[in-house]
């Protein structure tokens, strides 16, 4: 799953029918050169996909038991 692709189609999704939303704000912000919302929102999309990320990670290494290590010194 590409996170990140979602994300951008979203904005041309919201643009192509219309829809107000975050996307919206996004490109009203770089046709007004807008820097603190462009800033404010490639930052809260950042957090967004490594927060999204780190959730996979632990799931992934919560599912998987050949990803844990013994701590009682075996191999």
């Amino acid at each position: 799953l590409q996170l990140g692709a979602i994300i951008a189609f979203a904005i041309i999704t919201e643009t192509v029918f219309q829809w107000p939303g975050v996307g919206l704000l996004f490109i009203n912000a770089i046709q007004f050169v807008d820097i603190p919302v462009m800033a404010a929102y490639l930052m809260l999309i950042s957090v967004m996909f490594v927060g999204i990320n780190l959730i996979v990670d632990l799931l992934y290494f919560w599912v998987d038991p050949r990803l844990r290590v013994d701590r009682a010194g075996g191999h």
